[in-house]
Formats: structure tokens, C-alpha cells, sequence
């Protein structure tokens, strides 16, 4: 024994709340409820015109370890995430909206997995939806092999490369001090902010699979993603995804997006804004576009069941492959 202490990475997380003051006893229920508390928990109201501040001071008088935070006006999702990354003072941090619900363990579990990996770029884990009402909950493992792994920004890249891995960026903890250098969640890509910080930070220091440490997405069809992708201004947010990479200093993380073919959507909508940077099209992104394209033609005409059977055992061959290496 050389009498060293290793200190345990603290976990912070950051509620962007705007107008969900029905929803937000759940969410602050679900932090609380924790197996192993977070270091911290900061909401950041966006300017919500409902009773969510009254709900959130009442919510924060019982429980002092519950900090509240509020923009005077409305500033969007990704400046709201970007104040709360500023007053954060952990090592990792957790952006969960305020109507998604955590899973028990899931402070628990990203503890663990950011004391193995101190130094790694994020945590992320399985799909995990709820009901509009709270009510049922569903979890849909990624393929890849049931325990924690650990990638190197490299081997991230060649996941990727091999199998599109498309996580829920609500159950991503950032490593605070990467995400702050690499600028937070940029405003101009919009409802895509999120996810593209969060492939650049795995690129760059690699990521941790964590199963099963999961934030229930509350499913709703008004959501502020779901809402962005069907708007017309998602070929604008495509295209400004692409001209943030194209900016002085992201060459490095636009050579890894490229290389893993990585893209907020892919279908014939994209490549017409892909048209604008036609060096981001590779071959291995056009056949994903074509492959995901044909999907979204054909799965309706499945039905639910075959549809899952056909996931199964695609997943299964994608976990078969990864055993194999």
C-alpha cells in the first residue's frame, strides 16, 4: 500500500425545464430515489410561463440538496444546458429533461463505470422509453455484449463503422471538463446539439457502454426533438450541423464523424442537404441513408411482430460479431 487515495469521480445532473412543471415532481422523485445519490443536482428553468418555479421552490425548500436556477426569458434547450454545464461543479454530468425519469440504479451504475474510466469522453447506455403517463416502461438493449465495456476513442470510431450504435443522449453523462472545452451543446444545430457532443467527446477520449443505466424518455409526440425533426427547419439544422464541423479547429472530430459515417438523419432529405458538403458523403454514409431509407418504406407494411424478430436477430449476428473479436 502506497497510501495513495484515488478519488471517485462526483456526478452532477442538470435539469433543463421549460414549462413541464406537471411533469417535473417525477423527475426530481426518480433523482431522489437513487441507490447512490448524485454529487449534485442543478435545475435550470428556461423561462416557463407555468406554475414550474412555484412547483420547483416548494420541491427545493424539502430538499436542500436541490439547487434551482432561472433564465428571466427563454433561451432554447441548448443554452439552457450550456448554463447548467457553467455551474456544475462535478466531474460528470447527466442533461435530463424534465419529464424523463431516471432508473434507480443509474447514478449507481455511471459511478461505477467513471471510477473505472475517470478519463473517458462519456457513459452511455441502453433505449429506454415510458408512456405519455408514466405509467409502463420499456428497455431496448443496444447490440453489443451485456456487461460494461470500455472504448477507446478509436475503437469508437470502428464500432460505429461496423454498427451504427444509436443511443439515447438522455442517458449520457459527459465528462464536464471535455464538454466545456469542446464549447458545450452548440445552439445553432438545434434539437442535434446534444448528440453531436456527444459523439465528438466519445472520439475523442473514448466511451463506456453502461447496460441498463438508463433515463426513461417519455414518449410524446410534442416533444421538442420530435417536433424539430418533422418541422421544416431540419434541413437548415442538417446543414448547420455540417458547417459546425467545417469550422477552424474541428478537423480532428469532422475526420472521425466522417470515417464512422456518422449523421442526425439519414434518408433522401439528407442528402439533399448533404449536397452543401459533398466531402461528408462517403460511401458508407450514402449506403445507411439507402438502407435506412428502404426501412422506413417497409417496416410499416411488417406489422410489430415481425418487425421485432427481425431486430432480434439482427442484434444477435451484431453481438455474435463482437464476441468473435
Amino acid at each position: 500500500m502506497n497510501g495513495a487515495v484515488t478519488r471517485v469521480p462526483r456526478l452532477s445532473v442538470v435539469v433543463p425545464n421549460f414549462n413541464h412543471g406537471r411533469y417535473i415532481a417525477e423527475a426530481i422523485s426518480g433523482i431522489a430515489a437513487q441507490t447512490v445519490p448524485p454529487f449534485e443536482v442543478v435545475v435550470v428553468d428556461d423561462g416557463s410561463t407555468d406554475d414550474s418555479i412555484a412547483r420547483l421552490q416548494g420541491m427545493a425548500r424539502e430538499r436542500p440538496w436541490l439547487q434551482v436556477h432561472r433564465h428571466p426569458e427563454n433561451r432554447g434547450v441548448n443554452t439552457t444546458c450550456n448554463t447548467g454545464l457553467g455551474l456544475v461543479t462535478g466531474d460528470f454530468v447527466l442533461f435530463s429533461a424534465a419529464d424523463d425519469r431516471l432508473c434507480d440504479s443509474m447514478v449507481e451504475r455511471a459511478s461505477a463505470a467513471a471510477a473505472a474510466h475517470p478519463e473517458t469522453g462519456i457513459l452511455f447506455s441502453d433505449h429506454a422509453t415510458m408512456s405519455l403517463d408514466g405509467a409502463t416502461t420499456d428497455v431496448m438493449p443496444l447490440a453489443l455484449p451485456k456487461q460494461r465495456r470500455y472504448f477507446s476513442g478509436n475503437e469508437f470510431v470502428a464500432l460505429m463503422q461496423r454498427n451504427l450504435v444509436g443511443f439515447q443522449v438522455s442517458s449520457v453523462w459527459f465528462n464536464v471538463s471535455l464538454l466545456r472545452r469542446l464549447g458545450g451543446f452548440d445552439p445553432d444545430v438545434r434539437w442535434h446539439g446534444d448528440l453531436l457532443a456527444a459523439y465528438v467527446a466519445g472520439f475523442e477520449r473514448g466511451a463506456v457502454y453502461v447496460p441498463e443505466a438508463v433515463s426513461y424518455v417519455r414518449l410524446s409526440p410534442t416533444s421538442y426533438s420530435a417536433v424539430g425533426f418533422r418541422s421544416r427547419a431540419q434541413p437548415d439544422v442538417l446543414r448547420a450541423w455540417l458547417e459546425t464541423t467545417r469550422r477552424p479547429g474541428w478537423e480532428r472530430a469532422r475526420a472521425a464523424l466522417i470515417s464512422a459515417a456518422i449523421f442526425p438523419e439519414y434518408s433522401w432529405r439528407a442528402l439533399r442537404a448533404l449536397r452543401s458538403d459533398p466531402a461528408y458523403l462517403t460511401p458508407r454514409l450514402l449506403r445507411r441513408i439507402v438502407r435506412y431509407s428502404l426501412w422506413t418504406k417497409v417496416a410499416p407494411l411488417l406489422g410489430s411482430g415481425l418487425r421485432a424478430r427481425i431486430r432480434n436477430i439482427r442484434d444477435q449476428r451484431q453481438r455474435a460479431r463482437w464476441q468473435a473479436h
